[in-house]
């Protein structure tokens, strides 16, 4: 059968995606096979994978003691499937392993699925160590399975995610239209190209984009900031390769000063750029120049390099045909990860090279990195930001404040707006006001579980409990694995005497959250109440 026939019958067995027109790797494969099974063996090709093909990891029950919390991690494989456990004084927590993510490549983490909540598993598996540790972020709080997969992050980690807006962790079912990262995601939806029969003006080659909306595309997943912020009323899945990244999401730095490090994890394109090969190159190379996202094996990296370096070397220069790579590019272990590298896109002259002066020439007290010329920053991503990094510099509260003051006139009905303004007035224990915002915000679409807890706060202080538990039981409605939420409601129904309730609540609340050992002292002392 014809390689087109094949893929246009992939397009009507798929399932209906709407107006985006993505209709899966597999699709392409139809045409491109020889490019599909290459690529699907890359690491991005193979960055979430289904759980059950790396049982092999467990072959032998491992266990991890975290002494700090005083609990057990233990991993192992049980008819079949891969589980994960978390073990304390007087409870066990056993949950079946979905996916993994990563290539491998450092390792791969894991995910659990509670309900329609996706969550990260404690224990994730480290390859330069061949062996089990703590997940990143495990070693400094007891997160037990209750650490939600944000939208953002599994965007840049599947193909075809499907989270439910607003809603942390959420996802539809099944969660993953396309569970790794696939060829829609660098060249844009395939249903019209195959549709016009292989039309290259329906389908988006990078190399074939201006060197900006080529990097975009990369810099959608390897820059990572120190916020980001999506645009008014976009969403995670919004941005099109082709299109300027700026009108989906907006990156945001801090101005660096010159005793911070220099940070290679997610801040490729920020790297690349300070590097001298791309300052010379004025603007022309770009990540595609380099890497070829196709290829299964180690690009030919040094033939990359010298077609610009063609000049004799000097004497005391490693032999032409050495690798350049491992000394301009070298890799540095991740603090932070353990047991993890990256390599350093800065492209050095020699190992320990200082920052060019051009690092630290950024003018404002925020920098907007992937800005594009003529386009203003809408307020609200301007506020959002300030409001995400506030504590991050002494003058950023402030300027968050004066921000929510200008939004108040200028666009007041933003959930966002409101939410922020019910905040600042229940701080100020101004309650009737921030009920007021509060209460706007919900009727404006507010699904922020932040939004209910403050709104029961606010209720609490004007001494409107009843109407406050309303707000929480909504709240927990929307986020039902959101624990601040259930110890409030239960501190609720205990000061309003309404026993049986509290310790309902709580029983539930172990029930999600069994780690908690204040929450079950708490649940023991409500059970002897009369």
């Amino acid at each position: 059968m014809d390689p087109r026939t094949i893929a246009l019958l992939v397009i009507v067995a798929a399932p209906a995606l709407g107006a985006d027109d993505y209709v899966g790797s597999k699709a392409c494969a139809g045409c491109h096979k020889a490019v599909y099974d290459a690529y699907v063996k890359t690491p991005m090709g193979r960055a979430a994978t289904p759980a059950s093909e790396h049982l092999g990891l467990a072959k032998e029950r491992a266990s991890v003691q975290h002494d700090k919390f005083d609990r057990r991690f233990e991993v192992y494989v049980e008819d079949g499937k891969l589980y994960q456990a978390e073990a304390g004084e007087k409870f066990r927590s056993v949950h079946p392993v979905e996916y993994a993510l990563g290539s491998g490549e450092n390792g791969l983490s894991f995910i659990v699925r509670r309900g329609d909540h996706l969550f990260q598993a404690p224990l994730s598996y480290y390859s330069r160590a061949r062996g089990w540790g703590l997940s990143p972020g495990y070693e400094f709080a007891d997160l037990g399975f209750n650490r939600p997969i944000a939208a953002m992050c599994i965007a840049c980690h599947s193909g075809r995610p499907q989270p439910v807006a607003q809603r942390n962790g959420q996802f539809l079912d099944p969660p993953f239209r396309e569970l790794s990262i696939g060829c829609e995601s660098c060249h844009g939806p395939g249903r019209a190209h195959i549709q016009s029969g292989g039309g290259k003006q329906n389908v988006v080659n990078p190399k074939r984009l201006a060197a900006a909306r080529a990097e975009d595309i990369c810099m959608n997943c390897h820059q990572g900031g120190d916020t980001r912020i999506l645009q008014p009323g976009k969403t995670v899945l919004d941005f099109r390769p082709g299109q300027a990244l700026s009108d989906t999401v907006a990156i945001f730095k801090l101005p660096r000063t010159r005793e911070a490090a220099d940070v290679d994890l997610l801040e490729h394109n920020e790297s690349m750029r300070l590097s001298r090969c791309y300052r010379e190159s004025k603007g022309t190379l770009n990540c595609i120049t380099c890497h070829n996202p196709h290829a299964t094996a180690t690009a030919d990296y040094r033939g990359v390099c010298l077609g610009c370096h063609v000049k004799s070397f000097a004497a005391t220069h490693p032999a032409k045909d050495s690798d350049c790579v491992s000394c301009h590019m070298p890799k540095r272990d991740i603090g932070f990860i353990a047991h993890s590298a990256l390599t350093n896109h800065r492209i050095v002259r020699q190992r320990g090279e200082g920052l060019p002066e051009m690092a630290f020439a950024q003018s404002g007290d925020l920098v907007y990195f992937n800005s594009a010329p003529g386009k203003a920053l809408p307020l609200l991503t301007s506020l959002q930001a300030y409001g995400e990094l506030a504590e991050r510099r002494p003058s950023y509260p402030q300027r968050f404040q004066e921000l929510l003051d200008r939004a108040a006139k200028e666009i007041p009905n933003e959930p966002i707006v409101l939410a922020s303004l019910g905040r600042r007035a229940l701080r100020a224990q101004s309650f009737d006001a921030a009920i007021q915002h509060l209460t706007k915000a919900v009727e404006r679409g507010s699904e922020a579980y932040t939004t209910y807890e403050d709104l029961d706060q606010a209720l609490a202080g004007a001494d409107r409990l009843e109407e406050g538990v309303k707000a929480l039981q909504r709240g927990i409605e929307l986020a039902p694995y959101t624990p601040v939420l259930y110890k409030t409601l239960a501190l609720r129904f205990i000061k309003l005497k309404r026993y049986p309730d509290a310790k309902q609540t709580l029983g539930r609340y172990i029930e999600l959250f069994p780690e908690d050992d204040f929450v079950r002292k708490l649940l023991a002392q409500v059970s002897g109440a009369r």
